[in-house]
């Protein structure tokens, strides 16, 4: 039986690969066999490409080895983390709380292209199927399960939908005539839309590496709420005199780049009060004095080229730059961190460094680029 779940205002953004199971206490025989099944229901659904959430086991992966040095790169052991969180608590989120208890064992999911009007006052919907005892007995169709999650998804699908190489989304209408759309938090494309396919080709393939790093749907969730201490969680930087940036307190930590970006993030270290793309021109001897103490040989026909390109505000290479500063940090740990010590910044306004620069030190060999 497959039911609709109208709900308030998620605490994050669903995740359309995500199949999530619910129970409450009392239905612990079913979740018992949930546990003990778990790698089987999970090898079912990567099959087609989806992830079985069965909460417990998502905090207890976020909580142990790799996993905890990613996310919480400051934290020795998994009882530093406050990990209190109700496995259940997407159903506190229902529009009418008093029917919790009639939400019996259940695999959630959601799909942007589902057309739900069953709870117009809800901000958000999940799709629910019912699971039970028989779905784990010899008769029991697991698979199939699935098949009906598949097949629920595809019918209520208006269009399909595809991504095109340029990585915007194109609809096709029931009359085959074909538009481009931009996903939603999308901007209209800018100047730099245009630039040479290799730039783009780079920052598409640097951007498909961070994505496969970064947290969706309910992970998100349970980093935020696993990890909540924020204020106890930024680390110092350390710049030594031969550039190597270390953070002292992810165990010394060091974040590697090749000298190019390197010697943008130092210029952006600089100057805490931030830099608009289209002034890069006027940074230019400084950036190239940077890039002179951190690469000593600098002087080829190449470097020089290099250094007018990242500050020609009519060339893609400073985005080329910070998408690479930016993968830097975030192969190292989760983005909810990152962003303190990448270079962000609204269009049009300036772009910064935001990690406090009293938690920078610099070795006296290089403290002149701050005088």
């Amino acid at each position: 039986m497959i039911f609709t779940l109208g709900l308030k205002k998620l605490p994050f953004v669903p995740d359309s690969k995500q199949i999530i199971y619910v129970a409450s206490e009392k239905d612990e025989k079913v979740t018992e066999l949930v546990r003990r099944h778990f790698h089987r229901i999970r090898d079912y659904f990567q099959e087609w490409g989806y992830t079985f959430c069965y909460i417990p086991y998502v905090k207890h992966d976020l909580l142990t080895g790799d996993r905890l040095h990613y996310n919480a790169p400051f934290a020795k052991s998994s009882k530093e983390a406050d990990y209190m969180v109700n496995d259940n608590f997407i159903l506190d989120y229902m529009v009418h709380p008093e029917n919790q208890d009639k939400v019996t064992p259940s695999l959630l999911y959601y799909d942007d292209d589902l057309l739900l009007p069953d709870y117009p006052e809800a901000e958000d919907q999940l799709r629910g199927i019912l699971i039970s005892e028989s779905s784990f007995s010899d008769n029991g169709d697991l698979r199939g399960v699935l098949a009906e999650i598949l097949n629920d998804i595809r019918k209520h699908k208006k269009y399909d939908i595809h991504f095109d190489r340029a990585g915007y989304v194109s609809e096709e209408s029931e009359d085959d005539e074909g538009y481009i759309l931009f996903r939603d938090g999308d901007e209209e494309p800018t100047a730099e839309a245009g630039f040479d396919t290799e730039s783009q080709l780079l920052i598409q393939e640097i951007e498909l590496r961070i994505e496969k790093l970064r947290q969706k749907g309910i992970e998100s969730y349970l980093i935020e709420k696993l990890f909540s201490k924020r204020e106890t969680m930024l680390s110092r930087m350390h710049i030594t005199r031969d550039f190597h940036i270390y953070l002292n307190d992810y165990f010394d930590m060091e974040i590697f780049m090749t000298p190019l970006p390197k010697a943008v993030y130092i210029l952006f270290l600089r100057h805490p009060e931030g830099i608009t793309f289209k002034s890069l021109t006027d940074y230019r001897q400084e950036l190239t004095d940077i890039y002179n103490r951190i690469k000593p040989a600098f002087g080829s026909t190449a470097s020089l080229r290099s250094i007018e390109a990242v500050t020609d505000p009519l060339s893609n290479s400073i985005n080329e730059n910070c998408s690479r500063i930016r993968e830097a940090f975030v192969s190292k740990f989760d983005e909810h961190l990152a962003q303190n010590y990448i270079i962000t910044g609204r269009r049009g306004e300036p772009k910064k460094i935001l990690i406090p620069r009293t938690l920078v030190k610099w070795d006296d060999e290089i403290a002149d680029l701050f005088e």
